[in-house]
């Protein structure tokens, strides 16, 4: 799963200004929506691939979505080109 992240990341990256934590955060839980296809919240975060308790991965996603404002135009952009 690492190395889809890592793909994902450099892809991305050139399209959404995010930090790296932030970007990581993003990447699983595109993966894990994809993987799961579910977008709630508690199956995703027991699907982190981390050492992390399934709690605070939930809580990392709680608050990505607080504090992150996506650029819909690059993300936009990252799917046409892909």
């Amino acid at each position: 799963m690492k190395h889809l992240i890592n793909a994902l990341q450099g892809g991305l990256k050139e399209y959404i200004p995010l930090r790296k934590a932030r970007m990581e955060t993003f990447c699983v839980l595109v993966l894990g929506v994809l993987s799961a296809r579910t977008v709630n919240l508690s199956h995703l975060a027991s699907g982190f691939c981390s050492r992390a308790e399934t709690s605070s991965n939930y809580r990392r996603l709680q608050r990505f979505f607080q504090k992150v404002r996506l650029d819909y135009d690059g993300l936009a952009r990252f799917i046409i080109h892909f």
